[in-house]
């Protein structure tokens, strides 16, 4: 059956990146990414997304939560292929402040004669003040009362306005670009919320679905596992990004969920890639070479009230003799350079031995451990790729 691309209601089209100015023969551009609460994993999703793909890329520049990456002038991106990116766009001026100056003075930044703009990056948005004056452009600068709080505790304030302007310096280089696209959260939270079977509580968001799917290397037509498969979230997910998707669960009334949900998703969306649902135990999983593993472990039992810290060693090490198994029997019935991207529970300042795990199952730590966590959490995540 023909694979089909999930519709959305997305307005922000994959676009093609155009070339920008530049001497370099291998006709290169340069694309900005704002990430999203946790830089450090959306910055590895992305490259990850890139090297899976074999496509050729490098990396610029990385600080706070800002990224550039120079990749060929036909690249194109589609922002909602990933969960950590906030905006992206093209890098159209890079050079020196005087040069910025004149380039500004010279280009139109922004199409419009009345519009409302936001500035993101470490300069001075003054410059843009007095260019849009100057123009006698109705240019209203936003910096909002939406605030996304990265882990840090750090709060960033995200605007809602018609451009999105990245103006930056590092090294002594001005990095500037006006975004192309933006996330659109709509259409992903409608489809979380109607989704037939929901659990509140155990729920993985399909952020951080998208992302460990990234990390894992799978691309189209790719098999993926996901051995905790729950009610289907990864899997959901996976299938919209046209990849063939394997889930196990030993709950069984989680994979009548999911059949439910994949069901739904299937025929909503009219996805023709193939689906698997299985009702068993993982540490007896079929030996089908997978190509890529993703999965959200199961991060203990709800703890609905405080313990000691010595029970709470005893529930990381009994998570870690719970895991070790598993992965062993994962490493066999994956194709040899395949991904695992998982994670790991982690209870105040306790945390798996990622290293025991990898010598205690031959596999090698490929990426992290990446916390992913809010300052009032109390059960957090390890995300780990395994080799």
């Amino acid at each position: 059956m023909k694979t089909q691309r999930a519709p959305t209601n997305n307005n922000n089209k994959s676009v093609r990146v155009q070339r920008a100015p530049t001497n370099n023969q291998n006709k290169s551009v340069r694309v900005f990414f704002i990430l999203g609460r946790n830089p450090e994993l959306s910055r590895a999703e992305v490259l990850e997304f890139l090297k899976a793909r074999n496509r050729p890329h490098k990396e610029i520049l990385f600080e706070e939560n800002f990224l550039v990456i120079e990749v060929n002038e036909n690249e194109k991106f589609d922002i909602q292929e990933f969960g950590g990116v906030m905006w992206l766009g093209q890098v159209t001026f890079e050079g020196t402040q005087q040069k910025f100056m004149k380039y500004i003075n010279q280009n139109e930044i922004v199409p419009a004669d009345k519009f409302s703009y936001a500035v993101f990056g470490n300069q001075d948005a003054q410059v843009l003040k007095d260019k849009f004056k100057g123009e006698k452009k109705k240019a209203m600068i936003k910096h909002g009362r939406k605030q996304i709080q990265f882990q840090s505790g750090e709060k960033h304030e995200l605007p809602k306005v018609d451009f999105y302007i990245f103006y930056y310096e590092y090294n002594g280089t001005i990095y500037f670009g006006t975004a192309t696209q933006s996330y659109d959260n709509t259409e992903v939270k409608n489809r979380d919320m109607n989704k037939p079977v929901r659990r509140e509580f155990l729920a993985i968001s399909p952020r951080l679905s998208k992302i460990l799917i990234n990390l894992s290397g799978a691309k189209p037509h790719d098999l993926l596992l996901d051995p905790f498969c729950g009610i289907g979230g990864i899997l959901q997910e996976a299938l919209l990004k046209r990849i063939n998707v394997h889930g196990i669960d030993k709950d069984k009334r989680a994979t009548i969920g999911a059949e439910t949900n994949l069901k739904w998703l299937a025929t909503q969306y009219k996805i023709g890639n193939r689906y698997t649902i299985e009702n068993s135990d993982s540490r007896r999983a079929s030996d089908l070479q997978f190509s890529a593993i993703a999965t959200e472990t199961p991060l203990g039992e709800i703890l609905r009230e405080k313990v000691s810290d010595k029970q709470v060693k005893q529930i990381i090490l009994n998570f870690e003799a719970y895991m070790i198994p598993i992965l062993r029997r994962l490493k066999v019935i994956k194709k040899p350079f395949a991904k695992i991207a998982i994670t790991f529970p982690t209870i105040r300042l306790f945390r798996v031995n990622v290293q025991k795990i990898a010598e205690k199952t031959g596999l090698k730590i490929y990426l992290g451990p990446i916390l992913e966590s809010r300052p009032d959490q109390f059960i957090s995540r390890d995300i780990v790729v395994f080799q």
